[in-house]
């Protein structure tokens, strides 16, 4: 679309919605910026966005906000089911997301990272393994900033790296990564999309654009993306723990192996590899298949993952004190996510859960805690109905924290040397934080407050 005099409503008074108001403005459009909520916007990006001329609106969301206007970029946050969406389209107006202006403006080719879990992982090395060529790489979507700002801002002959959730996707129309990674499918926000299939088919859009000169990244050890390969218009990369591939990436007694043809390349042992658990192994052939058909060298590839030491909030470990380590593991905001972080350890683990509830099933998740864990200490929102579907399953210790600091001193005086406290809640964080990073920074600030010797 050609945005010149053209009139965008912008909804959503977020990092995506005033990055793309910005940036809209830049190239000629009249746009007004909204929000239901009563909004008040950082004093400098609020000047930032008057100065280009963006009206910012807010606390109000009438119909009439639609008069005139040629077409309305959605924040990923928004569901498509409130009013003033479905009046736009009763009207015949574009409605597309955030991440559709981002690929019309970008110079560069986009690369991107989408699936469940693990997607911050992979899109962070990712970006450091196509940074390891030289050429310009900038990063955005669900990670750091908004991701038609970054775009915007991207000189040619680089790679924009996007890491995209199912909500992002939902509302594209012409977007093409020109590489995607589909990492897996589980259960998740089906409080927005309603069922499974619509969530499905709102990740498989990242590949529905692609033309056969493509690439497109599918985990087969996942059985819903191992079907999409019926559906993937480009060139389809596997990658498999379990498998060899013939075009891919795959893992096999501690190594991982790129494949063209048929033909195997060790690129990665166990011992250069320094984040924990198989579901990283999972995130490492991706990035290995990817960033081999995107022509980076084997040898780059093998370096910057051996220098990769993962993500804060995502498995990071923050202390070992009198034998006991810390795990900060706030990111993971659903059950499939703690898992994942429970699977990793071989040691005993003092689990930290609860928050904002998603409200999944319980059943199957408690009964890898009762196997996989001492203890748990429940907080927040959801501890009522997690330790009741924990007494359900059978877990022996349950206990309650009033807060995280109460929860790390429990997690402390349970523990002993040897022993894992890990902060995994399998919730949200909105009901004592703004955010999951807010969460992890106090847990870590919690367990730094700890006293050695004072256990027990």
């Amino acid at each position: 679309m050609e945005y010149g005099d053209k009139h965008i409503l912008v909804l959503g008074a977020g990092a995506s919605g005033i990055g793309a108001s910005w940036v809209l403005a830049q190239v000629g459009a009249h746009v007004v910026l909204n929000d239901y909520k009563p909004v008040t916007l950082p004093a400098d990006e609020e000047k930032r966005l008057v100065s280009a001329g963006v009206d910012i609106i807010t606390g109000r969301q009438d119909e009439s906000l639609l008069d005139g206007v040629d077409r309305i970029v959605i924040s990923p946050g928004i569901s498509l089911d409130i009013p003033i969406v479905k009046a736009a389209q009763a009207r015949g107006i574009d409605v597309v997301s955030e991440v559709e202006v981002a690929y019309e403006l970008s110079k560069s080719p986009i690369v991107a990272v989408t699936g469940t879990n693990g997607k911050t992982t992979t899109t962070t090395l990712l970006t450091k393994v196509l940074e390891g060529t030289g050429k310009p790489v900038r990063v955005g979507g669900n990670i750091g900033d908004s991701l038609s700002e970054v775009a915007y801002s991207m000189p040619a002959d680089g790679f924009l790296v996007a890491e995209l959730s199912s909500y992002q996707l939902e509302t594209i129309k012409h977007f093409r990564p020109i590489g995607a990674i589909m990492l897996n499918i589980t259960p998740d926000h089906l409080a927005r999309h309603k069922t499974m299939e619509n969530y499905i088919a709102a990740k498989e859009r990242i590949f529905e654009n692609q033309l056969s000169t493509d690439f497109m990244v599918l985990n087969i050890d996942d059985p819903i993306v191992a079907d999409m390969k019926h559906c993937v218009p480009s060139h389809i990369l596997e990658i498999s723990q379990h498998q060899v591939v013939s075009n891919g990436a795959y893992y096999d007694k501690g190594q991982c192996y790129v494949t063209k043809n048929g033909i195997a390349t060790p690129v990665i042992g166990s011992a250069d590899i320094h984040i924990p658990g198989s579901h990283n192994i999972e995130n490492i052939l991706t990035v290995i298949a990817l960033a081999y058909a995107l022509s980076v060298p084997i040898e780059t590839i093998h370096r910057i993952i051996s220098e990769f030491h993962g993500v804060e909030h995502r498995l990071e470990r923050v202390k070992t004190l009198d034998g006991i380590t810390f795990y900060n593991d706030s990111k993971a905001t659903n059950v499939d996510s703690v898992v994942k972080a429970l699977e990793s350890f071989d040691q005993s683990v003092i689990l930290l859960a609860g928050g904002h509830d998603k409200m999944t099933p319980l059943e199957d998740f408690m009964q890898l805690v009762k196997d996989h864990t001492k203890a748990v200490i429940f907080m927040g929102e959801a501890a009522d109905r997690f330790e009741a579907a924990a007494k359900e399953a059978g877990v022996q210790l349950i206990y309650r924290a009033s807060s995280m600091k109460d929860a790390v001193e429990q997690g402390y005086k349970l523990a002993v040397q040897g022993d894992i406290v890990l902060l995994s809640p399998a919730c949200s964080s909105f009901d004592w934080y703004s955010c999951f990073e807010e969460r992890g920074d106090d847990f870590k600030n919690c367990v730094h407050m700890l006293q050695e010797g004072r256990h027990h």
